[in-house]
């Protein structure tokens, strides 16, 4: 290929590097992805939920025990954030960015889609679908069947040759 691409080239006699020289000309920048149209919500991240790791360092703080005794003055919150042990009495202090964290991460979960269905509604809608399913497969099986078997409700055959498009609404239209 000694011809500069175009934008109407077919992808696989695109140059894969841009072009460089002077003489060639710049390709039009490829329009941006359309928006998603179906309405789906966008889910929380999961680091809204991953609170075990600070669960798992603020029980290995209270369970260590101390090397040397406890200064006598009362710990700044700076210096409860520091790794070491931790008394008893500044614990909920401690534990204070957990608890924002899980509530953080309840809002999440009330404000996601659905969650007031209850189970029958769920059930519902699942025994509907694999109702769907079943009606699918059976018109998949249909487009399997062999032209000859495949007749109007008359007992007319249509035609000896079989179209995909064809058997596809005869299909859909017997389903």
């Amino acid at each position: 290929m000694s011809a500069a691409a175009t934008p109407y080239a077919p992808a696989s006699a695109r140059a894969s590097v841009a072009p460089t020289g002077s003489q060639t000309p710049a390709l039009p920048a490829p329009p941006p992805p359309p928006p998603p149209t179906t309405n789906t919500p966008t889910l929380p991240a999961p680091s809204t939920f991953d609170m075990l790791p600070d669960l798992h360092r603020l029980l290995k703080r209270i369970l260590e025990t101390p090397a040397q005794p406890p200064p006598p003055a009362t710990p700044t919150p700076a210096q409860l954030a520091v790794e070491g042990p931790l008394e008893i009495q500044h614990v909920a202090t401690a534990a204070n960015d957990i608890r924002l964290k899980i509530q953080k991460a309840r809002r999440a979960v009330t404000a996601l889609p659905d969650m007031d269905r209850t189970c029958e509604d769920q059930e519902d809608e699942i025994e509907d679908l694999e109702a769907r399913i079943a009606r699918l497969k059976a018109s998949l099986n249909e487009l399997g069947r062999p032209v000859a078997q495949a007749e109007d409700a008359d007992g007319d055959q249509r035609r000896t040759s079989v179209d995909c498009m064809d058997a596809l609404d005869l299909a859909l239209a017997q389903g």
